[in-house]
């Protein structure tokens, strides 16, 4: 499986990133909306914070450096 046609777990950290960087500029680009945009990006922050204790998360990051390294 080609990583360009399935999503792969490695990408989701970088992903998830990006998606609350945007949120979190959008609070300062439009702090009108901050009651609308904050509670989601609160979620956000506590599902981030989660990945962590997750073993899967842990194990693909590991195995993705060690993959890069070797190229």
């Amino acid at each position: 499986m080609s990583n360009k046609h399935t999503p792969i777990l490695s990408g989701a950290t970088p992903s998830f990133e990006m998606f609350m960087s945007r949120w979190e500029q959008l609070v300062t680009e439009h702090p009108r909306l901050e009651h609308l945009i904050q509670p989601g990006l609160d979620l956000a922050y506590d599902y981030y914070g989660r990945m962590d204790c997750i073993r899967a998360y842990v194990i693909v990051m590991c195995k993705c450096e060690v993959f890069l390294e070797d190229i």
